[in-house]
Formats: structure tokens, C-alpha cells, sequence
């Protein structure tokens, strides 16, 4: 095992190149290890390439420092996707529990707040029970802040689109599973379709709820920074599926009529796997296995304004200031290929 101390970024690159590592551009290296870290950049990701060589990690022939950067990327660019996308999710769920809250309950908070109203599933957290969140959100009421200072004062009640804004998603979430059948029924309506996707109308607020904890679980990953590309949900689905991790986020999500965050994850995988796998072409199986996707990328090459030569590495030989180019465009503009990555 590994000594734990203190080392400097050219430190850690004579480590890295005595594991076998290749490092094109030490200085690009070192920049991107004071700016990420040793730990977030290169501990976290490496996984993928290493084997064990007389006891001792060692990185697999020909993988380069700029491949597990790629890889620190992709999974950065992907959680601050999941990040965009809850939030916005979260903005949904909470008009539409708005909604069925007042339609059933009224808009005045002694009347919604009402623990009569909704179940008591004592089995969840003692602050995420009935008791608990209803107390939350008593206490929230009693905040100086506006909006929610301005309608007590201004019009003496703070309706639920008000006092939800102000409501943590994780309390919203727990308290939509406390919901009555009937109110249940009717977040069913605001969020799906009837019918969609051919699952039972009666199986429609268990996958609800699943979901909600699901994407939960994701929106605080990526709020504290965790690896997204290949994590595995703690919160479980009650359905028989043979989906799992990041793909199974995205297929939760397309079943929704709001199809926002779905587009927005969708859009930043495509993008990313595109991106990562054009230039390491090589990672394309051990990706679609762990996303469970199919991964068909276009072909890109990376150019710059200094040289009228295409490369398949976007960090050949250390250049900077790349751009993505489909290959046939860059033919027709007179680039020829690198003869170091283009072999």
C-alpha cells in the first residue's frame, strides 16, 4: 500500500511515468494536476487502466496522462449536466406538488400543513417522516426573506408555490411519497402521460416515487462533486429491468412529459462520448458497458490555427487551442493528417 504524503505536481509526474504512464505534455500535466488535484484527476479515474505488474499498479501499455484527463472530463462535464438537470427537474416537481396541494388542501398554510392530510410512513429518517417535514416547513414559514416575508405580511398566507420554492428538494421529494392515493394520483397526471410508454396506470406512482429518489440520489452526488459516469444507485426501482446506472437515470427521465432534464443529460453523454471517443477510440467498449449504451461516435479530427494538419489526438505533441472538425470537412479544407497520430 501507498504511503500517504505530501507531494508537488512534478513529484507526481515521476510517479506517473514510473508507473509506465506516457505524458506528452508535462507542463499541460502539471497545470492540470494543481488545478484538479491528484487525488480528483488521477485516483479517481484511473481504474480503467491500470494492472498489477510485480505487485505494484502500473498503467497498461499506451495509456497516456491525456486519456484519463479525458476521461476526468467527460465525468465532470456529465455531473455538472446531472446538476443543470435536476435543478431544473426540481422547479418542475415542485410547481406540480404546488398545484396538487392546493387543489386538494387550499392555498393557506394552516390548512395545507395539516398532518390529516397526507400518510405517515414513520419508517424514513425522524426529519423526513410526516411530523418532520411538516415541522421543516413550519419553520421555514417563519423566515424574514422574500418571497415568502413578503406574502405573510403583504396578504397573511404563504401559499404552497411560495413556501415550496423555499423547500429543500430532498423535503419535497420525502413529502410527495407521504401523499394520499388520491393526491398521488393526481402528480401522476401533471408528470406523465396516460398510458405512456405502456405501464399500467396503477404502477404509475410507485415509478413516481422511484424515480424522485433516484434522481435525488444523483442531484446530491453532483452537488458534492461525486464520479457520475459509472455510479450505482442506492435507491432501487420495483420493477424488473436490465438497466443500470447512468442509462437508467436517462430512461427514468424520458418517460416524464417534461422532457428538459432528459434532453439535457442526452444531449452532454452524446456530446462527451463523442468527444472522449474519437480521440480514445479504445475506450469505446469498456464505456458502453459501464453507461449500457450503444456508442456510435462521427468521425472527428481536432485542428488548430497554426498548421493546416488534422490529428486523432487532441493533444498531440502538447498543442493547445484544438477544435473539433468532422474529418471529411477537414479534407476539403486542405488539412492533411499528422503523421505522429494519424498512423
Amino acid at each position: 500500500m501507498d504511503e500517504i504524503k505530501y507531494t508537488t505536481p512534478s513529484e507526481q509526474i515521476e510517479k506517473l511515468k514510473s508507473q509506465n504512464m506516457i505524458i506528452h505534455n508535462e507542463i499541460y500535466a502539471k497545470e492540470q494536476l494543481r488545478q484538479c488535484g491528484y487525488s480528483n484527476l488521477i485516483k479517481s479515474y484511473r481504474e480503467p487502466y491500470t494492472l498489477i505488474s510485480n505487485e505494484k499498479k502500473v498503467y497498461r501499455s499506451g495509456i497516456s496522462f491525456e486519456q484519463i484527463q479525458s476521461l476526468y472530463t467527460l465525468d465532470k462535464n456529465l455531473r455538472n449536466a446531472v446538476m443543470g438537470a435536476m435543478l431544473d427537474l426540481e422547479e418542475h416537481i415542485k410547481e406540480a406538488a404546488a398545484d396538487v396541494v392546493a387543489s386538494s388542501f387550499g392555498i393557506h398554510q394552516n390548512d395545507y400543513l395539516q398532518f390529516k392530510n397526507y400518510r405517515d410512513k414513520s419508517k424514513r429518517k425522524s426529519r423526513f417522516n410526516l411530523s418532520g417535514i411538516l415541522e421543516t416547513m413550519r419553520k421555514t414559514l417563519q423566515t424574514d426573506k422574500n418571497p415568502i416575508a413578503h406574502y405573510s405580511t403583504v396578504y397573511g398566507i404563504v401559499p404552497p408555490w411560495i413556501l415550496f420554492k423555499s423547500i429543500y428538494f430532498s423535503t419535497i421529494v420525502n413529502f410527495i411519497h407521504q401523499f394520499k392515493p388520491t393526491e398521488q394520483q393526481k402528480m401522476v397526471q401533471h408528470l406523465y402521460s396516460v398510458n405512456s410508454q405502456e405501464i399500467p396506470d396503477s404502477a404509475l406512482p410507485k415509478l413516481m416515487t422511484d424515480t424522485l429518489f433516484i434522481c435525488l440520489e444523483y442531484r446530491n452526488l453532483a452537488a458534492h462533486g461525486g464520479r457520475v459516469y459509472n455510479y450505482e444507485c442506492n435507491s432501487k426501482l420495483r420493477f424488473t429491468h436490465n438497466l443500470h446506472g447512468f442509462s437508467l437515470l436517462l430512461f427514468l427521465l424520458s418517460f416524464f412529459d417534461y422532457q428538459a432534464p432528459y434532453e439535457i443529460l442526452n444531449k452532454s453523454l452524446t456530446e462527451e462520448l463523442n468527444r472522449h471517443c474519437n480521440a480514445f477510440p479504445e475506450d469505446i467498449t469498456y464505456l458502453g458497458q459501464i453507461l449500457n449504451v450503444n456508442i456510435t461516435v462521427s468521425d472527428n479530427v481536432w485542428i488548430t490555427g497554426k498548421s493546416k494538419k488534422y490529428h486523432r489526438n487532441k493533444h498531440c505533441s502538447g498543442i493547445l487551442n484544438t477544435q473539433s472538425l468532422d474529418l471529411k470537412e477537414a479534407i476539403s479544407q486542405g488539412y492533411t493528417p499528422c503523421k505522429k497520430c494519424c498512423k
